[in-house]
């Protein structure tokens, strides 16, 4: 079975309103083809996304349950009561704390706040935290960024005689919380228009509305950006309301005007001081750091640090939340290799379909971005247990293709709590019921997945030449930014391209710079961490490169450049043939000669060179349909062109060598046994190239004459035929260069390995014998008795038989004949 490493997928869009964007908006056709990707057909559409006035921000009264909230907000400020601001421990909780108490201070509220520790009291409302709250004789709690699900706790605030207002993004149980209000855009009869807010985003919302009634400015230049913050933190789509917010946000942060001071500490501690700030710097630089106190137990230092009025306080904090995050970073890196090690151990990579680990050395704050690395690299769902004696507090991180809030919905009955979204979800179960839910989860997500769900996808927008390579373009592009979930990068891949130059740069050469040519235009390109191909790609090499466009400013110079996300099917670069392949056309020449077959000179040759598409539309359009492909030159072109359909034409086509799997609708079929296959599983089957000897094709469409057979071979397959048997067919005079080597060993035993005995006889006799080669001419002298040998830890254990004669003609042996028999199409 062929297994694809990752896959591709072109957005397959109706590109018919193009020229329509193009003449309303005045932008170009591969602005108009992006934007058509990400949804926005029509001009009205893409207008307003890609307008981000705050006036556009959605009305906050449309949120069920806003009116309420903010009445009762004002009565408490009118009554000076005591308000209690309730957050989380994470990145958005930090911000949704501090958004709300800038804005409250500002009307004279009598506010104060709450984050729980992480270690101590969990995620939400608790009990021990409602009694400290009560004792401080708050008379109104206002959750931020949790809350949903805190069904007892709030029953509890209430029993205790405080007024509670839930704010939150969350997803929703069946059940409310019984209080004042509940704002939340996920609520089943909330008929709000955008549902993706981050908590802060919702915590936004209510200041909002509060500035609305209370007739009091919001001060956007200290609050936005926080908002922007939180949202990226969270990792929010950029899409609707979010991306106002954002790019607003960052466009204040920019400016560097009336900046929050809190944020501008934050900024010069990060290094980003005098640098233009995009969410990649939210994402990866800024929330990392806010996030780590969290993790490690105090997270109010990164709400005094944004509510500090003295830069020098704010600085401080901000070097603490760094000071923080390095430790975070160094625990993160020991539960990484623990991890790895567990993996190792418990997890069976091909079968178990979500890792699941558990460990008592392990930081329970730590795990979750532990979790998410793993996720990456293995691309699996992944769930990290910190047990901590009975109880173990879990992070899950999911793959695109899961829900994983959703499938932990079905394993409730083992779990003390859970919460989350459809990517990642927080988890309490008893220490004793983590084997049981391993077993689970595994089950349930074997049954709710297909095998290619596994596979990384990149997706790509459209196809680039050297005419979309301009300065100008790219600008336009970056009118779409902020980038992020839904809202990705413009991927693009740019086909063909010739390398002019490469060279690896960087610390331990991890990078790599390329100069690519495309009808005499040339492009700058940067690929990080491709730098351990340069000695794979060569210059005058042609690639096919996903990139996006970007601006490279040096030495006063401005250029267009790439920024190389992936190479595609940069494995072929690796070896001549892969080492599947090889196996299995051994396995075809060990096939016995049969003799006397009719004259092939009644074979069709097809006369066009659309085949490739013809067999992809089939496969993708169709069922039972069986492609039949012989030679490795065009295996290797169906193979790229499957890559190039994303995951959906895997999930229909299965993949074998030498015998069919009917386990999907149709199969593709790599240098088939033709007298072992049973065609009548499929209602057509395609030969696309030819056999590698006529015989067998022949004796095939002799006993065929009653199935429905397509014929896609070219005159072209003859040389590509012999083009591979030139690389497996070893020459008379290599195989009497290798049995010279050997020829004083009679009787003696000894040990070859394969590239440093290559290396010194092709350089000795100026021959060109390849590791297939090599193994053919073994295995040839083996069937001679001229000697024995096996193939262990990749080395060749050899023994002599016979002294070699050279008067022997190596080349009327049966299997060298049947060798030179092949291919012998006319």
């Amino acid at each position: 079975m062929v297994k694809f490493d990752k896959v591709y997928s072109l957005y397959r869009e109706d590109y018919s309103e193009v020229a329509t964007l193009c003449k309303e908006l005045n932008i170009s056709p591969l602005m108009a083809k992006v934007l058509i990707n990400r949804g926005f057909c029509k001009v009205q559409e893409a207008r307003n996304f890609l307008n981000t006035d705050l006036d556009s921000l959605i009305d906050p009264f449309l949120l069920k349950d806003m009116e309420q909230a903010v009445a009762r907000i004002i009565k408490a400020i009118e009554s000076d009561e005591k308000i209690c601001i309730y957050g989380d421990y994470d990145a958005d909780g930090v911000t949704s704390t501090s958004v709300l108490l800038l804005f409250l201070e500002k009307t004279g509220a009598n506010c104060i706040y709450y984050l729980p520790n992480r270690l101590e009291e969990g995620y939400g409302l608790n009990k021990n935290a409602v009694d400290k709250i009560s004792d401080l004789e708050a008379s109104l709690v206002i959750t931020v960024d949790c809350g949903i699900t805190n069904i007892e706790e709030v029953d509890y605030l209430n029993k205790k005689g405080i007024d509670v207002i839930v704010t939150d993004h969350h997803q929703c149980g069946e059940v409310l919380p019984n209080c004042v209000a509940v704002i939340n855009p996920n609520r089943k009869d909330c008929s709000y228009p955008f549902k993706k807010l981050a908590g802060v985003g919702v915590a936004f919302k209510l200041v909002q509305g509060l500035s609305e009634k209370l007739g009091i400015s919001i001060d956007y230049e200290q609050i936005l950006p926080i908002v922007a913050v939180g949202t990226v933190a969270d990792v929010m789509p950029l899409v609707g309301e979010n991306r106002v917010i954002v790019k607003n946000g960052l466009k204040i942060v920019n400016n560097r005007q009336r900046l929050n001071i809190g944020l501008e500490a934050l900024l010069e501690v990060s290094g980003l001081k005098n640098k233009e700030i995009s969410s990649y710097h939210i994402g990866f630089v800024l929330g990392p750091r806010l996030n780590a106190a969290g993790r490690l137990g105090v997270a109010s230092t990164g709400v005094e640090m944004f509510v500090s009025k003295n830069y020098e306080k704010a600085f401080t904090l901000a070097k603490e939340l760094d000071e923080e995050n390095k430790k975070r970073q160094e625990i993160e890196d020991g539960i990484l290799k623990e991890a790895e090690e567990l993996i190792k151990q418990q997890v069976d990579l091909e079968k178990d379909k979500v890792i699941v680990l558990a460990s008592d050395k392990w930081h329970s704050g730590i795990i979750g971005i532990c979790a998410s690395k793993l996720t990456d690299k293995y691309f699996k769902p992944t769930i990290l247990f910190a047990i901590e004696g009975d109880l173990a507090r879990g992070s899950a991180r999911s793959i695109p293709t899961l829900d994983i809030y959703d499938s932990l919905t079905k394993c409730g009955g083992l779990f003390e709590k859970f919460g989350g979204h459809k990517q990642a979800a927080g988890i309490s179960i008893k220490t004793q019921n983590i084997e049981a839910f391993r077993k689970k989860i595994n089950n349930i997500v074997i049954d709710s997945l297909y095998e290619e769900d596994f596979i990384p996808k990149i997706s790509i927008d459209c196809e680039i030449g050297p005419e979309d390579i301009n300065l100008e373009t790219i600008m336009e592009l970056k009118e779409l930014e902020p980038f992020g979930i839904e809202n990705p990068s413009p991927q693009f891949i740019y086909r063909e391209a010739l390398i002019d130059n490469i060279r690896s740069v960087g610390r331990d050469n991890k990078h790599l710079k390329l100069v690519l040519e495309k009808d005499n235009n040339k492009v700058d390109a940067i690929a990080f961490n491709f730098g351990k191909y340069e000695n794979i790609l060569e210059v005058g090499d042609s690639i096919n490169v996903i990139t996006t466009l970007e601006i490279n400013e040096y030495m006063g110079m401005v250029n267009p450049q790439f920024k190389i996300r992936d190479i595609a099917d940069i494995e072929l670069y690796q070896s001549n043939l892969d080492k599947d392949y090889y196996y299995h056309i051994k396995k075809c020449l060990k096939l016995k000669n049969k003799q006397n077959y009719p004259d092939p000179s009644n074979l069709n040759f097809y006369p066009k060179d659309d085949r490739l598409e013809i067999i992809i539309d089939k496969l993708k359009n169709e069922d039972s349909i069986l492609v039949l492909v012989f030679n490795y030159y065009n295996l290797q072109e169906i193979l790229k062109a499957i890559k190039m359909e994303g995951r959906d034409i895997i999930k229909r086509t299965s993949i074998t060598y030498n015998l069919s799997d009917k386990t999907k609708p149709n199969g593709l079929v790599i240098l088939p046994i033709l007298s072992e296959i049973d065609f009548k599983d499929y209602e057509k089957v395609i030969l696309y190239d030819l056999n590698l000897n006529k015989d067998g094709l022949l004796d095939f469409m002799n006993n065929s004459k009653d199935l429905n057979i397509e014929f896609l071979f070219t005159k072209k397959d003859i040389e590509k035929n012999k083009k591979l048997m030139n690389i497996f067919s070893p020459t008379a005079e290599e195989m009497k260069v290798v049995c010279k080597t050997f020829t004083a060993m009679k009787g003696k035993g000894f040990k070859v390995e394969p590239d440093t005995y290559l290396s010194s006889i092709n350089r000795k006799t100026n021959q060109n014998i390849t590791r297939f080669k090599l193994d053919l001419i073994f295995e040839i002298l083996k069937d001679m008795d001229f000697i024995d040998f096996i193939n262990k830890d990749g080395f060749y254990f050899i023994k002599v038989l016979t002294a070699f004669n050279e008067k022997i003609d190596i080349i009327e042996r049966a299997k060298v004949k049947y060798l030179y028999s092949l291919n012998n199409f006319s």
